[in-house]
């Protein structure tokens, strides 16, 4: 089975990541009516995703993408004409920056992928405080097709089946592995709920994105202030 390509223009993933891009757009047009420039902090990001921000925001912005060391190694080094920065961080705890840093704090599809639920109470709030604004997107727990496998209902497994499942076949996306990778595959495909959503960013507003009538991802942003 083959991953969906989230930079084909002509995917259902690209379309949907688009059409998301309003309420970060919407959280930019508050920032530069008062700036000529809005600094953004992209936790755990990539470069290609900004290709989808409309043209006219290109240049009035500064985007820093913090990452692991392993994925800044990864990174590309294309020029989508946005000003960026790439520097090695952890982004559930960044003491390198003070409170309010950034004109907007940003996270895609990353809070389910940092490990434990302290961790992702940890990206949550350092997210809340490095950022004026703030934009966070994640998969909801609740919609049926897990999208990391591509597999109906995997996430609502018990831990031990799924790690039973993963080195006994291929699942989906993902292929056989040994027990050792297992475990560290359910530490970092940990979707999350509306509710933990709610506990850990109080003073978010929350969104859905839906696909067929279920809710399919959830995103929480907070306004510029």
């Amino acid at each position: 089975m083959q991953r969906p390509d989230a930079n084909n223009p002509n995917s259902v993933r690209y379309r949907m990541r688009r059409k998301r891009f309003q309420w970060i757009e919407r959280l930019l047009d508050q920032i530069l009516a008062e700036k000529d420039i809005a600094t953004i902090l992209d936790i755990g990001g990539r470069r290609d995703y900004w290709k989808l921000l409309d043209g006219s925001y290109k240049d009035r912005i500064h985007i820093t993408i913090l990452n692991t060391e392993e994925d800044v190694g990864k990174e590309s080094a294309e020029d989508i004409g946005i000003k960026i920065d790439t520097i090695v961080g952890d982004g559930t705890n960044m003491p390198e920056f003070a409170d309010g840093s950034f004109d907007m704090a940003h996270s895609n599809s990353v809070i389910e992928h940092v490990g434990l639920y302290r961790d992702m109470v940890g990206l949550a709030r350092e997210t809340a405080r490095v950022g004026r604004a703030y934009y966070l997107q994640t998969p909801n727990f609740w919609f049926p097709l897990e999208p990391h496998y591509g597999v109906p209902f995997f996430h609502w497994l018990p831990e031990p089946t799924r790690i039973w499942c993963q080195t006994n076949m291929n699942v989906g996306f993902a292929k056989k592995c040994d027990f050792d990778e297992a475990l560290s595959r359910i530490d970092h495909t940990r979707i999350v709920s509306r509710r933990l959503l709610r506990h850990v960013l109080p003073d978010g507003v929350q969104e859905s994105e839906r696909f067929l009538g279920l809710t399919k991802s959830l995103i929480v942003y907070r306004d510029y202030r």
